[in-house]
């Protein structure tokens, strides 16, 4: 194994460590299921990344009605299924029980 092998290795390690540390304290921050997230990190570059991004995106857009409790998206005005006009406080309550719900 030459020197340029082993700053190959070094430099794949560093980027697969730096991910994985990243996913999991964003993950932590997201109330998602950091272990899973950071270990996935450690093993794939990048598509455990993208995929991650994917995912913790997507589940931050939705929330609970405080009406009828459906799942909607947040950028709605009204609930889709009791047509409760949502308030901006209402939709940052509903994402908080949105994502306790996840859990």
């Amino acid at each position: 194994m030459n020197t340029q092998d082993i700053i190959i290795l070094v430099t794949i390690f560093i980027l697969l460590f730096s991910q994985g540390l990243w996913m999991f304290y964003d993950a932590g921050k997201r109330n998602e299921q950091k272990w899973l997230w950071g270990f996935l990190g450690l093993i794939h570059f990048p598509s455990s990344l993208i995929i991650y991004l994917i995912v913790t995106r997507r589940y931050s857009k939705k929330i609970t009605c405080p009406n009828c409790y459906y799942t909607i998206d947040k950028k709605n005005i009204y609930c889709s299924y009791c047509g409760h006009e949502l308030t901006e406080e209402e939709k940052e309550i509903g994402s908080k029980e949105y994502k306790n719900t996840l859990n």
